[in-house]
């Protein structure tokens, strides 16, 4: 009879990994934000997008705040999330940062004027997202911290690309996932970009 791999709880997987992506200097999380940002740049879909997902990062995560700036000098289209109490997430343009402010769970979030994007009104255009995590492995899984946003916002679009920026210490081999667990298309840290899809 096969025998089910066995795996660490998901909830100690996160949290031994926010523990390591938490002791990081600042400085540290700095340079391979800058490098994950270049590599981004670097990629062969950013020329020919038209809108970028991004995200505000919270404490330690990979920060694209760089590259969603060199993005909107290039005339790209930005847009931030804004989450619901119900775990809910829409994306909302913004054309600077100054249309933030502190919203759900300490995350910077665009400002009430801000347009929400509906992606079906984009069929014609070029849409990359870019997703944060706790804990990925190469294959495309992801852990994030465990409200189900991205999940539930990549059901309802499924086409969407999906990017995610992580730390190479974030990344492990494996990780047990469920049919609701939506997978990443590239995983992108400062040394590496991984082609899932």
């Amino acid at each position: 009879m096969e025998t089910r791999k066995s795996f660490p709880d998901k909830k100690e997987i996160r949290k031994k990994h926010l523990a390591i992506r938490d002791a990081m200097s600042e400085s540290e999380k700095h340079e391979k934000s800058r490098k994950i940002c270049d590599n981004l740049l670097k990629s062969d879909w950013y020329a020919k997008t038209d809108w970028i997902f991004g995200y505000y990062p919270l404490g330690k995560e990979a920060d694209c705040l760089t590259f969603l700036r060199q993005a909107l000098h290039d005339g790209k289209h930005v847009a931030l999330p804004r989450t619901g109490t119900d775990c809910t997430m829409e994306f909302y343009e913004i054309t600077s940062f100054a249309q933030t402010s502190e919203g759900a769970f300490h995350v910077m979030e665009p400002t009430v004027e801000c347009r929400r994007i509906n992606p079906m009104d984009l069929y014609d255009q070029q849409i990359a997202v870019l997703v944060p995590g706790v804990v990925f492995a190469p294959t495309g899984s992801r852990y994030g911290y465990g409200k189900g946003f991205y999940d539930r916002y990549f059901a309802r679009y499924a086409k969407l690309k999906r990017f995610a920026l992580a730390y190479e210490n974030q990344l492990v081999s494996e990780l047990e996932t469920l049919d609701t667990d939506v997978k990443m298309d590239r995983i992108y840290t400062e040394e590496n970009e991984y082609k899932i899809i």
